[in-house]
């Protein structure tokens, strides 16, 4: 396989100077529609830090697992979390997807509908990132021993099953990432003199377009751990900052797959455009069917 070492770290490297110069640009005296468009190109390109986050998951962003390592946690700094918290959940994603704890979509017969209902809004609303940004500061306090109490209502809930594959190291790993995350984020703040209210103004719009964006390939698919999710077509310009995220059904085929590889390996007739698809996220959750071989994918 081709060794993408040097590529990934340019690519994170112009991710970190998107970053830091559109928090720097915010804090100018701009038009307001040049500090809208600022806003609307970083919540797509810090699409494309979890997407290198990711690639860090699979250990595909270098060869070196020190160096994959330290990618993964210098992009989830800048995404706002621990890196080992979501590689944990990640982990976990590929084994259950489309099985009860990832079925957001569809209510089951002992589940309160209203519950369901009021959960999915508040997690493609921004949730899942802030769920991403609290929990591992709260697990900051919690020793060892106790991290499988996180673990409630593993049967509906896949973030809470993640509790449970933490080992020891993991979790110890976790809490010095957390440390270092808001030291970075302290350090820079009082460095560059930010301004609280622009930092949680733009975070606030990216957590709402990130987070809608989780469940996007996945939702309404036929219920199989590798045939539940879409491949997405985009512009060449939002696939280039998505680092081909956009094609997930090729990901969960062969998570080998380097992200610069996904759309050429791709079949484009296999596809949805990415906009309807985001469209129908915001549909609520529906009755699970009784024939569940009856979802199936189409492409257009």
């Amino acid at each position: 396989m081709k060794n993408y070492n040097l590529v990934n770290l340019c690519v994170l490297l112009l991710q970190s100077l998107a970053w830091f110069t559109v928090i720097f640009l915010l804090h100018q005296d701009l038009n307001i529609m040049v500090k809208i468009g600022l806003g609307l190109f970083f919540c797509l390109m810090m699409q494309g830090v979890f997407s290198f986050m990711h690639e860090c998951f699979h250990g595909s962003a270098n060869t070196n697992k020190k160096v994959n390592w330290f990618l993964g946690f210098w992009s989830s700094t800048l995404f706002g979390t621990a890196y080992t918290f979501f590689e944990r959940n990640h982990e976990g994603h590929h084994v259950r997807n489309r099985t009860r704890p990832e079925l957001v979509d569809y209510i089951f017969p002992d589940e309160s509908a209203a519950k369901k209902i009021s959960i999915y809004y508040l997690a493609i609303f921004g949730g899942i990132w802030l769920g991403g940004l609290i929990l591992p500061l709260i697990c900051f306090f919690i020793p060892d021993r106790l991290k499988t109490s996180l673990a409630i209502d593993t049967k509906n809930n896949t973030y809470a099953e993640a509790f449970n594959q933490f080992s020891s190291g993991a979790w110890r790993l976790m809490k010095i990432e957390t440390v270092l995350l808001l030291t970075f984020w302290i350090s820079v703040i009082y460095i560059f003199n930010w301004d609280i209210t622009i930092l949680a103004t733009l975070y606030f719009f990216f957590a709402f377009s990130w987070s809608s964006l989780q469940w996007v390939y996945h939702v309404r698919t036929p219920i199989h751990r590798v045939e539940g999710a879409y491949n997405l077509r985009a512009p060449w310009l939002i696939r280039a900052l998505f680092l081909n995220f956009n094609y997930n059904l090729t990901h969960h085929r062969n998570s080998a797959i380097p992200w610069q590889e996904l759309f050429s390996v791709s079949n484009q007739q296999e596809t949805q455009p990415l906009w309807h698809r985001y469209l129908r996220i915001f549909l609520p959750p529906q009755t699970m069917p009784k024939d569940i071989d009856k979802l199936e994918k189409t492409y257009f």
